[in-house]
């Protein structure tokens, strides 16, 4: 089940307090942790849905981690139920199954050119280049496109679970045929977020 929230920006002061006053201590230490309001923000409301997607599915309540050694999560009393979560300064994410999954969302706007040199494969990159559609601006079609690729790389890298191991540019290549993805898209928002699973 993936769940986002894409109106963080009007969740109120005393919305956010009711918010964190229920999250277990350990995760308040963590969110009081970050320096900056939004990083609050951001990690209170994530873990806040993996809470609320785990009381209504699962009907768990208490909510404590494993983490491995390269930093992925998993719920220590239930290791056969798997989540992921993400978060931008435009939304949250998060994403619980029965199999491992992996979820990235990211805001438009970010791509760079000698960024997208150094992620992107040169297939990739041709596709960052080729020509606008659906009458958007070059610049428009180009980031969009690289935040897509860009989600996919980070869903993919958060399933395996492992960090980056693989060559970044191709790893989509890599594991063609191997996991499959889905990809939301909201140009209103100014959102895109992707999902990665293992193919059957």
């Amino acid at each position: 089940m993936l769940r986002i929230l894409d109106d963080i920006q009007s969740i109120t002061s005393e919305e956010f307090d009711s918010i964190v006053a229920d999250l277990p201590q350990w995760r308040k230490s963590i969110v009081s942790a970050y320096k900056h309001i939004e990083d609050r923000r951001e990690s209170a409301l994530s873990f806040h849905l993996l809470q609320q997607i785990l009381d209504k599915q699962y009907a768990i309540r208490e909510i404590r981690f494993n983490i491995n050694e390269h930093g992925k999560p998993s719920l220590e009393a239930h290791p056969d139920i798997h989540f992921n979560m993400s978060h931008c300064r435009h939304a949250v994410a998060c994403i619980v199954a029965d199999h491992p999954v992996g979820v990235d969302i990211e805001r438009l706007g970010r791509y760079k050119e000698r960024i997208a040199q150094y992620t992107l494969s040169a297939t990739e990159l041709a596709t960052i280049d080729s020509p606008p559609h659906d009458g958007m601006s070059h610049a428009a079609a180009a980031d969009l496109q690289f935040t897509i690729l860009w989600t996919k790389k980070e869903a993919l890298l958060k399933l395996i679970g492992t960090g980056i191991t693989d060559d970044l540019k191709n790893i989509l290549h890599t594991y063609d045929g191997q996991v499959k993805f889905s990809t939301t898209i909201n140009t209103a928002k100014q959102y895109v977020c992707t999902v990665a699973e293992w193919a059957e």
